[in-house]
């Protein structure tokens, strides 16, 4: 791994417009923890995520670093709240650590814009409890086996208990969401776990759908994925009582990463590792479901390529696709998606760029280098 970008090599990605001192200013390790955040089989998710926030604290005052351990704690302890018959399957969905990108997400943009407080770790518990049951449901529709190294709820208790699993961690996180004080905080949660739910309907009703355009795949993306990435950042600001502009710029920097991290995923699912990312590869194309990859081959595919290309997602033969992406139209469709994805993360870099210095906007900013770092790694 190269660690922080060189001032060279930032400048050539963001042309010049991106202040070079937050990759000056961020040390090392700081980038390094933030790339173990994404790729939870460097490091485990927790240590890696609670060491940013200790290492972003140069004070003695490590309570900072011990909010993140206290969102793991809290999350653990949700279970409790639920009927005793239900308790195990609880602990099951909630227990396995993942990547915990909004928690993180929160607790770096509520120290970018004010003292990381209570609220701020109330928030982070949230978007986590909403983000593990779209998990629960994506699992049952993609028939998916495997996540984060262990078997699938579906997996192991069948479909219909695993939604009404995840029907109930909804639920509850929107439970939760109705204690902050300011009402605006609740109902913007609210809004956001409609519109999560409403991009996952609108993708799956658009399974095997050749007329699918780049545009209708990107606001699916945005809807159920860029969506609650914007609302972990932007409600931190507001939590913060940050100015509306810093509100919305937060907003709108957690809005382009979540977006281009899915785009990573939708990568990894096509060229990724099972071994490696502890889950099972392929569903997307396997149900139906034409990311951006898929998509761009599609655009600009001959018509015998379309025609094999449609050949191997009716007989799910993912090897064969995945050698038509990196090779087929355009020197290759999954390089394309992976600069797409790159530039989506150099925009909000941009935006991010505008606010005042502290070390938690600054890691805020490498966490965008950090990804770019993963789709880097996709290249062929």
């Amino acid at each position: 791994m190269r660690g922080c970008v060189s001032a060279n090599n930032c400048r050539a990605a963001v042309s010049g417009a991106v202040s070079f001192r937050r990759f000056a200013e961020t040390p090392y390790n700081i980038c390094r923890l933030l790339l173990c955040c994404f790729d939870n089989t460097q490091a485990a998710p927790l240590f890696s995520a609670r060491g940013i926030l200790r290492a972003l604290t140069a004070e003695a005052d490590c309570s900072y670093g011990d909010r993140f351990e206290e969102v793991e704690t809290r999350i653990a302890q949700q279970a409790a709240a639920f009927d005793p018959a239900l308790e195990g399957y609880v602990v099951y969905a909630v227990g396995s650590r993942g990547k915990r990108l909004r928690p993180l997400l929160a607790l770096l943009a509520g120290g970018a814009t004010g003292k990381i407080s209570s609220n701020h770790v109330d928030l982070a518990v949230i978007v986590e409890l909403i983000h593990i049951a779209t998990l629960v449901h994506d699992d049952v529709m993609d028939e998916a086996e495997r996540r984060r190294a262990q078997p699938t709820a579906n997996a192991r208790w069948g479909n219909s208990l695993s939604v009404l699993l995840g029907d109930c961690l909804f639920a509850h996180a929107l439970t939760l969401s109705t204690n902050f004080q300011n009402a605006d905080v609740g109902r913007a949660i609210a809004r956001t776990a409609a519109t999560v739910c409403s991009g996952e309907m609108i993708q799956t009703q658009r399974r095997f759908d050749l007329n699918l355009t780049v545009q209708d795949y990107l606001r699916i993306v945005e809807m159920k994925t860029g969506s609650l990435f914007s609302a972990a950042a932007e409600l931190a600001a507001l939590i913060s009582e940050a100015e509306l502009n810093v509100i919305e710029t937060f907003k709108n920097f957690g809005f382009q990463i979540g977006t281009a991290y899915q785009i990573y995923d939708d990568c990894v699912d096509l060229a990724g590792s099972e071994s490696a990312t502890g889950k099972t590869l392929g569903t997307d194309l396997r149900k139906g479901k034409f990311t951006l990859p898929i998509l761009i081959f599609l655009r600009s595919a001959s018509e015998f390529e379309r025609e094999r290309c449609c050949q191997l997602v009716l007989e799910e033969q993912v090897d064969e696709m995945i050698e038509l992406l990196k090779n087929g139209a355009n020197d290759g469709a999954l390089n394309e998606s992976i600069d797409a994805g790159s530039d989506l993360i150099r925009g909000a870099q941009i935006a991010l760029d505008g606010i005042e210095s502290n070390p938690y906007a600054d890691a805020l900013f490498s966490l965008g280098d950090a990804l770019c770092e993963l789709f880097d790694q996709l290249r062929v």
